[in-house]
C-alpha cells in the first residue's frame, strides 16, 4: 500500500502529487520534467516536501502535520537508478554488500538474479544487463520496505529489457514489496504495473488500471500522452449496452468503446487504435470504405496506412493474418473496426 500526497516548491517547478495506490507495482507515466523522479525523491526521504504525508504499507513515512519525518536510513527504501550507481572499485559481490552483512540473502540474491557466476568481477568487466541485476541484488539486500525504479531500463535493448521485466516480478512475488517504476514508455507500463499513475507538469492527471487509463484518456493531452496517435472529431449519436455510436463530418457512423463519462449529443474525438481492425464483420463493428495509402511489412505485423475522414490512421495486422486481408496501395478497401478498440475522448468545453 503506497499513498503519496505532497506539494513542494522549488525555484522553477512546483510539485503537487496526490496519489493512493494497493498494487504490486505502481507506474509513475509522464515526459521528461514532470515530476517522476522528484516524486520518488520525497518517498526516498531525500528532498523533504513542504507540506503532505507519505505512507508505506500503513507505515508514516512523513507528516507535515504531525511532525513526522523519517529519515531515508529509516525508511529503508530500495532504489535503483538508470545509470546502476554501482561502485567501479569493488567486486561484484562486494558492491551487494555494501549496506548488507546478511550473507543468506546475498547468496539467495545471487541465485535468483543469476549472478553468482560473475560474482568476483568489477563493474567494467560485466555487460549492461548483468550491472542492472548487480544494482537490483544491491537495494534488496538491504530488506527495503519498497523498490523505487527510476527508469532503470531505458538503455537496454528489448529482449534484455523483457527478461529483466520478469526478474522484477519474480522479485516482487518473492520479497513481497511494493515496487514504483518512473517510466516514459507505455508499453513498459503494460508490462509491468498494476496501477498507472500519469503526471504532467509536476500534477497528477489521472490514476487507474493501466488498460483501463489508456481505453479511456481523461482529454486529448492525455491521450497523446499514452500513444494514441490518430483522432477524428464526432458526435455521439446514440448509447447502447455493449457501445456508444459516433457520427462523423462525412455522415460516417461509428460504434465505439463505451465510457461513462459522455452523453448523447456530446462532442468527441475518436481514436481509431492501430490494432481496430476486425477480421469479419459483426455486430459491434463499423464497416469502413477507406483509401490504402501504404502497406509494409514486418517481421510480427503488416501495417497499413489508410485514409479516414482525411485523417491518417495506421492499422496493423499480426503477419499470420495479413493473407486475409486483400489490400492495395492507391485503391479503396472495405475494412471493419472493433468497438472495443475503438476508444472516445470528451472534447474539452472551453468557456
Amino acid at each position: 500500500m503506497l499513498t503519496v500526497s505532497v506539494r513542494k516548491n522549488l525555484k522553477d517547478f512546483s510539485l503537487d502529487v496526490d496519489f493512493h495506490s494497493e498494487a504490486k507495482i505502481t507506474a509513475l507515466f509522464a515526459p521528461s520534467g514532470s515530476g517522476k523522479s522528484l516524486t520518488l525523491q520525497t518517498i526516498a526521504g531525500l528532498m523533504k516536501p513542504d507540506r503532505g504525508r507519505i505512507e508505506v504499507n500503513r507505515e508514516v513515512f512523513f507528516d507535515s502535520e504531525k511532525g513526522i519525518n523519517l529519515s531515508p536510513q529509516q525508511r529503508k527504501v530500495g532504489y535503483l537508478f538508470q545509470d546502476y550507481a554501482l561502485f567501479p572499485h569493488m567486486t561484484v559481490i562486494d558492491n551487494i554488500r555494501y549496506g548488507s552483512k546478511d550473507e543468506e540473502l546475498i547468496e539467495r540474491l545471487l541465485r535468483i538474479l543469476e549472478i553468482d557466476s560473475i560474482k568476483n568481477k568489477y563493474p567494467s568487466e560485466i555487460s549492461g544487463g548483468q550491472k542492472q541485476r548487480v544494482a537490483l541484488a544491491r537495494a534488496l539486500a538491504t530488506k527495503p520496505k519498497i523498490l523505487l525504479l527510476d527508469e532503470p531500463f531505458s538503455a537496454l535493448h528489448k529482449e534484455l529489457k523483457l527478461s529483466l521485466y520478469k526478474e522484477i516480478k519474480k522479485i516482487q512475488e518473492l520479497f513481497g514489496i511494493p515496487i514504483v517504476l518512473v517510466s516514459h514508455d507505455i508499453d513498459e507500463v503494460f508490462e509491468l504495473a498494476d496501477f498507472l499513475v500519469v503526471m504532467e507538469k509536476g500534477k497528477v492527471v489521472q490514476t487507474g488500471e493501466p488498460f483501463t487509463v489508456f481505453m479511456n484518456p481523461l482529454n486529448l493531452k492525455v491521450a497523446k500522452l499514452l500513444g494514441h496517435r490518430s483522432f477524428i472529431r464526432g458526435k455521439v449519436v446514440s448509447i447502447s449496452r455493449n457501445y456508444i455510436r459516433v457520427k462523423l463530418k462525412s455522415e460516417i457512423t461509428l460504434r465505439c468503446r463505451k465510457r461513462k463519462d459522455v452523453s448523447v449529443g456530446d462532442e468527441v474525438f475518436v481514436s481509431v487504435l492501430p490494432f481496430s481492425l476486425a477480421l469479419s464483420p459483426s455486430v459491434e463493428s463499423s464497416k469502413l470504405v477507406v483509401l490504402v495509402k501504404k502497406i509494409s511489412h514486418s517481421r510480427e505485423f503488416t501495417k497499413v496506412k489508410v485514409e479516414i475522414e482525411r485523417e491518417s490512421v495506421e492499422l496493423l495486422i499480426p503477419s499470420s493474418l495479413s493473407p486475409n486481408f486483400i489490400m492495395e496501395e492507391g485503391r479503396t478497401a472495405t475494412i471493419y473496426l472493433s468497438a472495443d478498440f475503438i476508444p472516445v475522448i470528451p472534447v474539452v468545453k472551453t468557456t
